[in-house]
């Protein structure tokens, strides 16, 4: 499962986009049950398997014999733990299985596979049911009798409308991300508590459309449902702007988000429609008088001062460090204490939080705030030259060692490294 993971942890950042319409859906969605946390279409089940499975999976070690080639949907529901079930197309429909779906079902059971024929239950197609659970094969199966799929879930519709890929898509429920979520990802930067709450508050569906078997110009789609409290519905509204980040990163970068701003207002006044649609604006507005009251200096003077056009949080060997690009280059002085901790964080959110911003220093157009070493650290590394592939201009910007994200002002690109 560990490249399915891995295109799953993509959802650690959110922003939104548009897309060309869909087709009709596929007779296949009509297999997979309403509760299915992550569906995953495509247009070749051997191919797809290869892109979003490990080799060690028992789906990839199946010999799907002539229809290794045909339609497939591997959706997942959960119970105790993600249950995968595989549907594969089969065919027009037919009153009896076809020596090929014959045979496909003899390996599968050998196997030790649960398995189902559709035959004339699906409209106009047939399609083999593959999982290792009797319980999935159950509940798909009752789905199917009763006419009701995911189709029926609230918002998936929607999500599949929000385009159509000539490989397939991935579709995953954002409100399921505790299910789905890689227990240990980002665990020594993210609290895991927090990671799911800012990816069940990104959007209702995320969509990853795959323009080939590759995992690499991934595209992603966030189906919002017009709530002013999703992530993606704050960024819509958003200009990308310059990002001069890429000069700025230490040899060793392993993680980075980053945020260029046209103008910070925007986003700031967006923010707060997104904190007051989820009611706790006040308790943010209460944060920042906090603050005020702490430092003699309110966060929201501050950057009016400073007019950031960027900001950046950075991870490399062992380092952390906070990026700010001020529209004024800063004059040069060295590493001092920063009166105003917390401040960044409480402006322009948790995402760019650190452990420690009790100090600062200019380094060329930026200001860089951490502990006293990490600054130190900052100042003296040598500079990337290896993420060549950040953009000039951006809503934002993520990468780590496993994938990059990054959204312009029209698309939203995933590669999986």
């Amino acid at each position: 499962m560990r490249r399915l993971l891995l295109i799953l942890s993509a959802l650690a950042v959110a922003a939104c986009g548009s897309g060309p319409q869909s087709s009709e859906s596929s007779a296949l969605y009509g297999t997979v049950p309403s509760r299915a946390v992550a569906v995953m279409h495509f247009d070749r089940c051997s191919d797809a398997l290869a892109l979003v499975l490990d080799s060690t999976s028992l789906f990839r070690s199946l010999d799907y014999g002539h229809l290794s080639d045909n339609e497939a949907i591997l959706s997942f529901d959960y119970s105790a733990g993600l249950v995968p079930l595989l549907s594969i197309d089969a065919g027009r429909a037919s009153a009896d299985t076809s020596s090929q779906v014959s045979k496909l079902l003899e390996r599968a059971a050998a196997e030790g596979f649960r398995t189902h024929y559709t035959a004339a239950s699906l409209p106009r197609r047939s399609a083999v049911l593959i999982s290792r659970s009797q319980a999935a094969i159950d509940e798909a199966v009752q789905h199917i009798s009763s006419g009701t799929s995911i189709l029926d879930a609230p918002g998936f519709r929607e999500a599949l409308a929000l385009g159509s890929w000539p490989a397939g898509e991935i579709i995953l429920k954002n409100g399921a991300a505790k299910r789905w979520i890689p227990a240990r990802m980002l665990k020594d930067r993210v609290p895991r508590k927090s990671l799911v709450g800012f990816v069940e508050g990104v959007a209702q569906w995320t969509v990853l459309g795959f323009r080939d078997y590759s995992r690499e110009g991934v595209e992603v789609r966030f189906q919002d449902d017009g709530n002013a409290g999703k992530l993606s519905h704050l960024f819509a509204g958003l200009d990308a702007s310059e990002c001069r980040l890429g000069a700025a990163l230490p040899e060793g970068t392993d993680f980075v988000v980053d945020l260029p701003l046209a103008d910070w207002h925007r986003y700031y006044d967006a923010l707060d429609e997104c904190l007051d649609v989820r009611a706790v604006l006040s308790r943010h507005k209460g944060k920042l008088a906090g603050l005020a009251r702490r430092d003699g200096r309110r966060p929201v003077d501050l950057m009016e001062e400073m007019n950031p056009r960027e900001i950046a949080l950075l991870h490399w060997d062992g380092h952390e460090v906070l990026l700010l690009r001020p529209a004024k280059k800063p004059a040069k002085s060295g590493i001092a204490p920063n009166p105003y901790s917390g401040h960044i964080a409480a402006v322009f959110g948790s995402a760019f939080a650190i452990a420690d911003d009790s100090f600062t220093a200019p380094a060329g157009e930026w200001y860089v705030f951490g502990n006293e070493e990490d600054v130190s650290e900052y100042l003296d590394a040598e500079k990337a030259k290896f993420l060549q592939e950040i953009p000039k201009t951006a809503k934002y910007y993520l990468y780590n060692d496993v994938l990059s994200l990054q959204a312009d002002g029209k698309n939203i690109i995933l590669n999986v490294h």
